[in-house]
């Protein structure tokens, strides 16, 4: 059966396209007026982007309409046990940042898979790295481009395909024209439509039913309302283990690690306000979660004694939020096209965020390691980066008319997401495990996808429909029939239960991925490493592993240099031309002189001149000393 179509009215068209056309201003605005053209400004902005509008770019670039349908679709069929995702985010986002900040910041960045390069001293390391960044992203664009365009149909007639490629094209010539500040304050604008799409649904719901707590009591009679499920058995689909460790390994690699972050930060100009930047992006992003999980409790709440699912007006939970809208707000001039504008927002600001980043690790890690792009003008470097944004806009096109065979939106994305995270976080310490994670992480991902396990949702009811709802229903004698049979009949694919060893493997709960993804690569390189013999922390190496690392590793093993004649020690040093901050006179000069390897702190320290003296530098100080071999 079909579901009821709703149509635009005039103000709901100018708000869906008002927020199409405000997107491509912005990028107009910074591709003509402000004239982004090299990649400098492209990638990073001229790294001097702002906090608040960064924190709001960071939050938008992982909150897509995946969110508002995934979420309240998974609320309203299983609970909200997966609200607890919300715990791992304000625990795992801040410690990003303390973990990888500090090192990537001060690299100043490009492509975040530099690091994987001058670390490891392995361009193949940060080529696969690379690699695997672009699959996941370009997967993960098609799912976030199908999501507006599924709900879009479900409440008009308006085709997936040309939703698709309108979102798409939109979000390719923005990004491509204005580059990251666009992006950033398009995502501004964007989060902001995402909020006021959510907050109607949550208001509209409410007064429905009574108000929001009457929404939550009847949510909580029905079961819906379920927190700490501590089960440990890793084949149950969602537990609070899963949700803090498994999607926290998934937090922490997004904040810490990814592309589309580290891009963000180094687009800043002090390692102070890039922290500050990141930490202020956890709160917003369980405030944003809230709202997403409120959504799904108001929406159950409306239809917990009618569901439109075993009605047949919709086939799938994630189009309950759709079809509330049609039934609650569209009576209302505007609220329908600013659901759909809510949608739009979320896919335009994760798909533009993803261009970019796609472009920028093409360009460092690809093209500009050839001589005919090297001999290349900074505005013929930056147009042929604006090409590549374009080339993967129109994959990510082609990605979103595939992405409808992989379930449903939310269990789709994270199943990407997971897969590929894990790993690409592991690789950060450590190497030779990264494609064995890959190997072990996608072929579950992929088999369970293609085994189609059957997990059983919480009981519906239609108890409560009223006569005009029934008579829009013509067979509904054959539906009730069906309903009071579901416990009883079996179901069409197979229960995790019925599974044995070894397919039993691929029902592991997809929560779980990123975890084990991030324990092969390590477990596995660590062992390597061990079996090759350790390799001790070298100067050279130095500012690419943590402060603490370095002093950690100084005080297990003292460097041999520091026992000795002085003598001995400054003549085997390489000599260097220092910039050096006196505090005591408030300014910096410049002498030749040594420095001693023991005393080369990551961030700040003694160093050794050439009169034999220790001279106190500040961070700040060290920030900007300049090296130079004669």
């Amino acid at each position: 059966m079909e579901p009821r179509k709703g149509s635009f009215t005039i103000l709901d068209y100018i708000i869906f396209l008002g927020t199409l056309a405000v997107s491509m201003l912005i990028g107009v605005y910074y591709a003509f007026i402000k004239k982004q053209k090299t990649n400098v400004d492209l990638l990073v902005g001229g790294r001097s982007m702002p906090i608040i509008p960064t924190s709001l770019s960071l939050l938008a670039t992982y909150m897509s309409a995946i969110l508002v349908l995934g979420v309240s679709g998974e609320i309203y069929a299983n609970g909200t046990l997966i609200s607890e995702i919300i715990v791992g985010a304000m625990f795992y986002i801040p410690l990003g940042g303390v973990l990888f900040l500090p090192t990537l910041y001060r690299l100043r960045l490009t492509s975040a898979y530099e690091y994987l390069g001058m670390r490891y001293q392995s361009e193949a390391v940060r080529l696969l790295a690379t690699g695997t960044f672009i699959v996941q992203i370009i997967l993960y664009m098609g799912v976030v481009l199908y999501a507006p365009s599924l709900a879009l149909n479900a409440v008009t007639d308006f085709p997936i395909w040309a939703s698709i490629v309108a979102v798409g094209g939109c979000a390719a010539i923005y990004t491509a024209m204005g580059g990251l500040k666009a992006v950033v304050w398009t995502d501004c604008f964007q989060i902001g439509m995402m909020f006021a799409g959510m907050l109607s649904i949550i208001i509209q719901g409410s007064i429905n039913v009574g108000g929001l707590g009457k929404a939550f009591s009847i949510a909580n009679d029905h079961g819906r309302i379920e927190f700490l499920n501590f089960q440990t058995d890793p084949f149950v689909r969602h537990t609070s283990f899963g949700l803090f460790f498994g999607q926290g390994v998934f937090w922490l690699s997004s904040y810490g690690t990814h592309q589309t972050t580290v891009q963000r930060y180094c687009s800043m100009d002090s390692l102070t306000k890039a922290f500050w930047a990141l930490l202020c992006t956890a709160p917003l992003v369980s405030f944003t979660m809230s709202l997403a999980a409120l959504c799904g409790v108001v929406i159950f709440a409306n239809f917990a004694h009618c569901d439109p699912i075993t009605l047949g007006f919709i086939k799938r939970n994630d189009q309950i939020a759709p079809y509330f809208v049609l039934e609650y707000l569209s009576p209302t001039s505007g609220l329908l096209g600013l659901f759909i504008a809510c949608l739009y927002s979320g896919a335009l600001s994760t798909v533009s965020s993803g261009l970019n980043s796609l472009a920028a690790v093409t360009w460092q890690d690809f093209c500009s390691r050839i001589n005919h792009f090297k001999k290349m003008t900074e505005i013929q470097q930056g147009l042929v980066t604006k090409i590549i944004g374009f080339l993967y806009g129109a994959l990510s096109i082609g990605m979103g008319f595939l992405a409808g065979n992989l379930g449903g939106v939310l269990s789709a994305a994270l199943v990407v997401n997971g897969a590929v995270s894990g790993p690409l976080l592991g690789v950060f310490g450590a190497i030779i495990g990264m494609l064995l994670a890959h190997i072990v992480t996608l072929g579950i991902g992929v088999g369970g996808l293609l085994l189609k396990v059957h997990h059983a949702s919480l009981p519906y009811a239609i108890d409560g429909c009223d006569n005009a709802t029934l008579s829009r229903v013509s067979n509904f004698t054959e539906i009730l029939l069906k309903h009071s049979m579901q416990n009883v009949t079996a179901p069409l694919h197979p229960t995790p239960s019925e599974i044995e060893w070894p397919m039993k493997i691929f029902t592991i709960s997809y929560l779980l991925y990123p975890l084990i993804g991030t324990l092969i690569t390590v477990i596995v390189g660590s062992l390597v490493s061990l079996c090759t013999g350790p390799t001790r922390l070298t100067e050279d190496q130095e500012k690419y592993t943590h402060p603490a690392i370095v002093y950690i590793s100084k005080k297990i093993f003292p460097s041999e240099s520091t026992k000795g004649n002085h003598h001995t020690q400054t003549q085997s040093l390489p000599r260097v031309e220092l910039h050096h901050y006196n505090q005591n006179h408030n300014h910096l000069h410049q002498y030749n002189g040594y420095i001693s390897p023991s005393q080369n702190e990551a961030y700040f320290g003694p160093v050794l001149r050439r009169d034999g003296h220790n001279h106190p530098a500040s961070k700040e100080a060290y920030d900007n000393m300049a090296f130079q071999k004669f």
